[in-house]
């Protein structure tokens, strides 16, 4: 076990194998009496928040700057880049890389690289933003979202799937589909070109 200078870890937190935690990260909280589960081999780096009520998984790494909400689930062997935050309820599978914030209520599926950023569809403006739970996206095994690509509302995204950096979805995307300028294409027509992670 290490644990760096000025690390909080309130009595809520269960750990079931060695850790190494950075300085000044908060791991659970005081005035809640849910329990954090968090497995063997966890890598978190400074300046993290991670909330009670979560679940995350063996050989977790979660860069400086980064919190993981309440309720959220975190699979095995992710990997949560740089000042990222996964937000209550949502789910990550095993093996994903996530650079870019999720937000509440997201699905990963499994070995999915996710660097893209994700708005809601706000289609009722006067409704009060804490009381309104729109759809979130879900992605499927084995996809790969771009950086900056922006996922909008609570859109599907197939397994084996490609979202070129920087587009802007809006509709689900069938299994095996590459996004790229505005079009899907089979991801058959780009073989030799992408590579997905299963």
């Amino acid at each position: 076990m290490k644990k760096g200078a000025g690390v909080v870890i309130h009595k809520n937190v269960v750990f079931h194998g060695d850790y190494s935690i950075g300085n000044y990260t908060v791991i659970g909280e005081a005035d809640n009496e849910h329990n954090i589960i968090i497995g063997k081999g966890i890598c978190v780096g400074s300046f993290c928040l991670l909330y009670s009520g979560s679940k995350i998984g063996d050989s977790v790494e979660v860069d400086d700057y980064c919190a993981i909400y309440r309720n959220a689930i975190v699979g095995n062997r992710v990997k949560l880049l740089y000042g990222k935050n996964i937000y209550s309820n949502s789910y990550i599978g095993d093996d994903c890389i996530i650079g870019g914030n999720v937000p509440e209520r997201m699905i990963v599926a499994d070995k999915v690289t996710f660097m893209g950023e994700v708005a809601h569809s706000h289609y009722n403006p006067k409704s009060d933003w804490d009381t309104t739970d729109e759809p979130s996206p879900e992605v499927g095994t084995g996809s790969i979202i771009g950086v900056n690509a922006l996922l909008i509302g609570g859109i599907k995204i197939g397994c084996d799937c490609y979202v070129s950096a920087g587009e802007i979805l809006r509709h689900d995307l069938p299994d095996h589909s590459v996004f790229l300028k505005n079009q899907i294409h089979k991801i058959t027509d780009f073989k030799g070109l992408l590579q997905t992670r299963y």
